[in-house]
């Protein structure tokens, strides 16, 4: 181990060496040296070998600076002030090709055995275009979340400054999508998904199990919260069975979802994204679009319109749950809420086939129509069935492993 460590320096001493020595451009005006003006005929420094010399160090001293320049902004952009940053932007002269491709190769090599990421934090990935596949080609049936989602969630975090956390509310029945769109989102937003330092998770009756508690879990939460916003600039805060939460623990959440920065936070701009899962009123969610599906409405022109008033009105006059009647609700605190459709057969086949292809099974077309036939959780002839096990395939759960980590001390 140590030998290795020894030829990466080696290695990493051969390349700043080779960036010295390439050639370049002409040195910054406004530079002097010791022997210039003293050029006189007769003079030693008047040579015309020793004046070329002079030239050529003046080009490699300019040039080596620039690298230097150009490759600790690169790999350690939080140190990068406004000067290092100024001086790495053109400056009337481009790199010599051979020069750019030695920085390309000493910038690679540096990172691949230490930290180093164009935003500065190298466990927030912000794959968008991974997201965007993922939404489009392993969520079925999902039109309306694959809009809104992406578009929403890739909106708020490329906002400079962002004013209040953002809230997502996934509404229906189980097996729909809602944990498998969440754990996209974690994967294609941090490195290491529900393990990265920067992702809470918390199940409802895991982590909140007693009412009477209530006070001590609003300190925990509260604590996980700023514990984790002081570790990360941008954080993932999930919600599950939120119809179970009570109102208290949702207050906690308030000063982060209105139009104002909490106290503490206004001058570090975190990216704070509350996401709630919650079967809450999917029947509201299945009578509205089979009641469109018998006057002849298409699946995929059913719109946020026809939803998502009638599920928010329904959640406030929900009276056997703590969630419709919090502020974050009554208030207008959560930003959006996503109403997941129910799933029909052809839906339920894909995700059957999706999960052969994940285990790299074979399967057949017969295969894939008796699973189909087992589940009961789709439409079909414009008749709703209640839910069932097609959560296997459609709507793999997060799971309680990652959760486990966050859980706190009950009393």
């Amino acid at each position: 181990m140590l030998r290795g460590s020894w030829r990466q320096l080696w290695l990493f001493l051969l390349l700043l060496l080779l960036l010295l020595l390439l050639p370049g451009a002409p040195e910054p005006r406004g530079t002097s040296r010791p022997w210039e003006g003293t050029d006189e005929p007769g003079s030693a420094w008047a040579w015309p070998g020793f004046q070329r010399l002079q030239e050529q160090l003046r080009a490699a001293g300019a040039l080596s600076k620039r690298y230097w320049t150009l490759f600790s902004c690169q790999v350690w952009p939080d140190d990068c002030d406004e000067d290092e940053e100024a001086a790495a932007r053109p400056l009337g002269w481009r790199l010599p090709l051979l020069g750019q491709r030695y920085l390309d190769l000493l910038t690679t090599w540096y990172c691949s055995f230490q930290d180093c990421c164009p935003g500065g934090d190298c466990r927030i990935s912000n794959n968008f275009t991974g997201l965007e596949w993922d939404l489009n080609v392993r969520l079925h049936g999902q039109h309306l979340v694959r809009q809104l989602v992406l578009r929403t969630v890739r909106g708020y975090l490329e906002t400079p400054q962002p004013d209040k956390a953002l809230a997502l509310s996934f509404h229906g029945w189980s097996g729909t999508g809602k944990n498998f769109v969440a754990r996209m989102l974690v994967e294609n937003l941090y490195r290491d998904g529900l393990m990265s330092d920067c992702v809470r998770m918390f199940i409802a009756t895991f982590h909140f199990p007693h009412r009477k508690y209530v006070d001590l879990y609003k300190e925990q939460l509260m604590g996980q919260i700023r514990e984790t916003q002081q570790l990360c600039h941008q954080t993932l805060f999930i919600f599950d069975e939120a119809e179970k939460l009570h109102p208290g623990l949702l207050e906690v959440l308030e000063p982060h979802l209105e139009r104002r920065a909490p106290e503490g936070h206004r001058a570090e701009f975190t990216w704070t994204i509350f996401l709630f899962l919650s079967n809450l009123r999917g029947d509201i969610i299945n009578e509205v679009v089979l009641k469109l599906l018998k006057a002849g409405w298409s699946r995929e022109e059913i719109t946020m319109e026809h939803l998502e008033p009638h599920l928010q009105a329904e959640i406030v006059e929900t009276t056997d749950n703590g969630f419709g009647h919090s502020r974050l609700v009554k208030e207008n605190l959560i930003d959006y809420f996503i109403p997941f459709l129910p799933l029909e057969y052809r839906h339920v086949r894909l995700c059957a086939r999706d999960a052969f292809l994940s285990q790299e099974l074979l399967y057949t077309e017969e295969t894939l129509d008796e699973i189909a036939q087992m589940m009961v959780f789709f439409i079909s002839n414009n008749q709703m069935a209640p839910p069932g096990p097609a959560n296997q395939f459609c709507g793999p759960h997060l799971g309680t492993d990652s959760a486990e980590e966050n859980s706190f001390d009950s009393p």
